[in-house]
């Protein structure tokens, strides 16, 4: 086995165990909050940080039919944490947005996030933080350009 397939092994299951704690993090504020979902959690979060949206906008955000959006949203609505409003424009749209409650688990769940990432960079100087951020910009730049390259093979 050479070095680089090597490297490439250790790189996936360090890849794996990170993905395993935001997994957790995930979990773990999902389950504080009134037994959220992980999918409910990931449509407050797009809310959150992207303001209302039409459902087939958040449904494509988040890699999800339309009708199925439709029934996590039947059920955050049902929690009172997101709101259906009719455009003023165009009736036929529909915008999904945070109600203050929902809002207030974003920000929550917002701040514990930032609160583990802190946490995690902590362990590292400020030089070594700044390299981290180098190459993870550079790995993700790269990562982009694979996920892009099986797509256009999917088509084909």
């Amino acid at each position: 086995m050479d070095r680089l397939q090597q490297r490439a092994i250790d790189f996936g299951e360090i890849v794996r165990e990170i993905l395993k704690q935001f997994q957790h993090l995930h979990d773990a504020a999902a389950g504080g909050q009134g037994n959220l979902g992980l999918q409910d959690l990931k449509v407050l979060e797009a809310l959150g940080e992207n303001g209302p949206q039409m459902m087939r906008v958040l449904a494509e955000h988040l890699g999800l039919a339309v009708n199925s959006m439709t029934s996590v949203i039947d059920q955050l609505e049902a929690k009172q944490l997101v709101v259906r409003v009719r455009s003023e424009v165009d009736r036929r749209v529909v915008n999904v947005g945070l109600t203050p409650e929902g809002r207030k688990i974003f920000d929550l769940f917002s701040a514990g996030r930032l609160h583990f990432h802190r946490a995690l960079l902590s362990a590292l100087t400020e030089d070594e933080q700044e390299i981290l951020l180098v190459l993870f910009r550079k790995i993700a730049r790269e990562g982009w350009k694979q996920v892009q390259s099986l797509s256009q093979h999917d088509v084909a």
